[in-house]
This record gives C-alpha cells, sequence and structure tokens, in this order.
C-alpha cells in the first residue's frame, strides 16, 4: 500500500510539473520549437488567437472580420536552397522553371530571362539563402514530399495564418526611422544603389543587396525570421472580398481559378513597402522570379 501511494504521489509530481512546464512555455512566445529531421528545418509552435483580418476586393477595397486561429507550427525561416535541394535529390523532381527553361527576373522592370532556376537565381547564393525561382506547384511538391515521409501534414500556410504569424510586425511606413526598418527587414536600401543607382531606396543599410541568408536580420516576437523582406512567400489559398470568415481556424479556402497570393515583400521592396499587409497575386504555375520563395508550415 505504502509503495502504491507513493508510486502515485511520485506520478502525481511529474504531471504537475509536466503541467507547469507547458504552461511557462505557453507563456512565452517562440519558446516551442520542433526540428525536421529530413532536411534539418526548425518550426516554432504558433499559439491560438485571434486577430482582425482584412480580405482585399476586385474593388480595391477590403471587407475585414475577427478571425480566431488555432494552433499550428511555422517555419522559423524561410525554405532554403540547401532544404529544397535535400527535396530535389531524394526525388529526381524538376521545377517549373527547370521544364520552360526560364524564370523572372527583376533589375529595375520584369524580363524573362532564359536559364534562371532555383540553383541559378542570377546573383550570389549559397545554401543559406533562400531559395528562390520556384512556382506555387514547386513548392507544394516539397510539401507533398515531407507529408509523405515524416506521416505529418506539411502545407504553405494559408493567407490568414500567414497574417496572424506578422501580424504584430509593424508597417516599415510607420516605422519612427528608416535604419529599425534595415535592422528586421531586407528590402530595398542604400546598399541596392551600388548595383541599381536608379533605384528608390530606403535611407538605410541591411547590408544585402539581393537575398540575405535567412535568419540574418530580428526575429519577431514568435521568433519568427524574414516574414517582412527577403523574399514573397506563397501562401496555400487566395482571400477575396466576402470569404474573410470562411478562413478561419486554420481551414485553406480552395481558389477556383489559377491565381495565387505571396506575402511579404522581398528583397527589392522599394519606400511603398506595406510590412504585414503586402499582398500580390501571381499566375500559377507561370508566375515565379528571383524575389519569390516560400515557408512551410506544420499543419495541425
Amino acid at each position: 500500500m505504502k509503495r502504491f501511494i507513493a508510486s502515485f504521489v511520485g506520478a502525481l509530481c511529474f504531471w504537475i510539473g509536466l503541467s507547469a512546464f507547458i504552461e511557462s512555455a505557453a507563456a512565452q512566445p517562440g519558446s516551442i520549437t520542433w526540428k525536421e529531421p529530413l532536411t534539418g528545418m526548425e518550426f516554432v509552435r504558433i499559439p491560438a488567437g485571434c486577430f482582425e483580418f482584412r480580405c482585399p476586393a476586385d474593388t480595391g477595397r477590403s471587407s475585414s472580420s475577427t478571425l480566431c486561429t488555432g494552433g499550428f507550427w511555422l517555419g522559423i525561416h524561410e525554405v532554403t536552397r540547401g532544404q529544397f535541394r535535400v527535396f530535389i535529390e531524394a526525388t529526381g523532381y524538376r521545377t517549373d522553371a527547370e521544364r520552360e527553361g526560364f524564370s523572372w527576373a527583376y533589375s529595375g522592370q520584369w524580363e524573362k530571362r532564359a536559364g534562371q532556376d532555383w540553383r541559378n537565381s542570377g546573383f550570389p547564393q549559397d545554401d543559406r539563402h533562400p531559395v528562390v525561382n520556384v512556382s506555387w506547384n514547386d513548392a507544394k511538391a516539397m510539401a507533398k514530399w515531407l507529408s509523405e515521409k515524416n506521416r505529418e501534414h506539411f502545407r504553405l500556410p494559408t493567407e490568414s495564418e500567414w497574417e496572424y504569424a506578422c501580424g504584430d510586425r509593424q508597417s516599415a511606413e510607420s516605422s519612427p526611422d528608416a535604419e529599425s526598418v534595415c535592422r528586421q527587414a531586407n528590402v530595398a536600401d542604400a546598399t541596392a544603389l551600388e548595383s541599381f543607382p536608379a533605384w528608390k531606396t530606403r535611407a538605410c543599410r541591411d547590408g544585402h543587396v539581393h537575398t540575405a541568408p535567412v535568419g540574418s536580420l530580428r526575429p519577431d516576437r514568435f521568433g519568427l525570421y524574414d516574414l517582412v523582406g527577403n523574399v514573397w512567400e506563397w501562401c496555400e489559398d487566395v482571400c477575396i472580398s466576402g470569404t474573410g470568415s470562411d478562413h478561419a481556424m486554420n481551414k485553406v479556402v480552395p481558389a477556383k481559378h489559377s491565381i495565387r497570393v505571396v506575402r511579404g515583400n522581398g528583397w527589392n521592396s522599394g519606400p511603398g513597402l506595406r510590412g504585414c499587409a503586402a499582398r500580390e497575386t501571381l499566375q500559377v504555375p507561370e508566375r515565379r522570379g528571383n524575389d519569390v520563395g516560400f515557408r512551410l508550415m506544420r499543419a495541425p
């Protein structure tokens, strides 16, 4: 009997201690992380919460609604060339740019560039840099492969999940000084003028003309890097006016056309930067570019 009581008390103390640990960790956003074993990709637990989500309309106006999302795991960094290479070498997958022989490049204006793809970005990169010149289809293919290998569900974040994770980042337009922008976002700045003297840029230096190695700048409240700047990021779905409430609780709203959305600005985004509100629509599968990449999420 005494042995039973001692065992019971010991187990009770263990669970109380574990619960206290979990509650303590939950009170510190960014403290719960997980590493995917095949690529080394790191994910952070994003806690559940509610926020004001604005869904654009074709008229240029937007409808807003308060959305509540469940917790989920989001990549701490954008997917790197090195991580994408693991997927390519394991599967033999060929990207849309490789199959079609071109990608889009920006140097003041957009143009098709033959021979540019994820291996050849058109500017210096190594395996620590975010992969670029990848289409929505390419990002989905990597997510599918990871899901099968890990027996987990990986995908791109929805627009609402992406915006919730980014939400506390102030728009660069409201930042108190130019230098604060360059401490948190790799965008077009005085460094870019060395290669693109005609560009309109911000009066600060982040030290990177093109993409920066992921995690080079400051993280946000959840421990996420480069949600604003570096590369635009593909989202799973498309939010249009009238469907805002459909995006609640990690629900994917199927797109009914070939348009997909990227969020967050890229290394070439100028003074019109809109921070977490930045959003562009691109045609799939043709549209990929040297300023577009992605990050993955591990679905709940």
